[in-house]
């Protein structure tokens, strides 16, 4: 009876040794299957606990990356609405001067008049341009523009600004009252009162002189724009070697070293085989001893 414990519990004791050799390899199969080491918290409490730290630091960082894309949107669109804005100024002060010239005749006048009205309304225009159904120039606006068809100011003068950093924000708007001016004096009003002064033969000095201040002060709005994109580019950068520095972390604690897991495959297969070979002839006898 004694013979016959010791051979069942021989072949017992093969096959817990067989299967422990096989879970060990599947284990490593999968870990070639995959590519990752880490497949159950069990595999590594603390490389799973990095893990779930860097992937919330990766989403953290993605969400950046968004705002990022955003607030260049909303610059470039406003570098570029001021510089349109900057260049009908430029053409505007062009025909006050043409029209200060004394040999114009009222024909002469009207049609520069009728041309800086012309101007002032596609001013207009660019000054509703929308970015994201947004009018660039009217703040916080529930509305969908930030000045009415005859060029007053509709819009809530407030910031908008995008996170682009861990505890940094930037403001991505201009409102209209800074880019063209306080209701009432803005660059509307002085270019009609130009159209009525040039059709009326009056005076232009003073206006003229007012139109530069204005048009430097889209200059001003333009330059301070341009400034913040070199600073959310700046960001821009910071950020994508933070994702790619952070997802190099967690290659390295996740990812397993292929050649290494080739290798443990092949000497895990070896193994496996050399187990199976010795649960076979201990198993036999054994089934062999307790049938008799």
């Amino acid at each position: 009876m004694s013979g016959r414990v010791s051979d069942i519990s021989l072949a017992q004791n093969a096959i817990q040794y067989l299967q422990t050799n096989l879970s060990d390899l599947a284990d490593v199969q999968n870990q070639a299957g995959s590519g990752k080491k880490l497949t159950k918290p069990s595999d590594s409490p603390v490389d799973v606990g990095t893990s779930l730290q860097l992937r919330a630091s990766l989403a953290r960082n993605s969400q950046l990356s968004t705002n990022i894309s955003d607030a260049e949107g909303w610059l470039g669109t406003t570098a570029s609405t001021l510089g349109s804005a900057v260049t009908q100024l430029q053409q505007v002060k062009g025909l006050v001067l043409q029209a200060a010239n004394g040999s114009n005749d009222q024909n002469a006048r009207d049609a520069l008049a009728n041309q800086i009205d012309q101007i002032r309304q596609s001013l207009i225009g660019l000054a509703n341009t929308q970015y994201d159904n947004r009018p660039l120039f009217g703040g916080t606006v529930a509305g969908d523009t930030a000045y009415d068809a005859s060029g007053n100011y509709v819009g809530t003068s407030a910031s908008v600004q995008r996170t682009v950093a861990p505890g940094v924000q930037v403001q991505v708007n201009v409102n209209g009252d800074t880019a063209f001016g306080a209701p009432g004096s803005d660059v509307f009003t002085t270019l009609a009162q130009l159209s009525d002064a040039i059709h009326g033969n009056q005076s232009l000095t003073a206006l003229s002189a007012q139109l530069d201040a204005q048009t430097q002060q889209v200059q001003t709005a333009q330059a301070t724009v341009g400034a913040t994109q070199a600073r959310v580019d700046s960001m821009k950068t910071q950020n994508t070697t933070n994702a790619s520095t952070m997802q190099q972390n967690l290659s390295n604690v996740e990812d397993v070293d292929m050649t290494q897991v080739l290798m443990n495959l092949q000497a895990q297969e070896t193994t496996y085989q050399a187990a199976l070979a010795a649960a076979s002839k201990a198993i036999q006898p054994s089934l062999a001893a307790f049938l008799q």
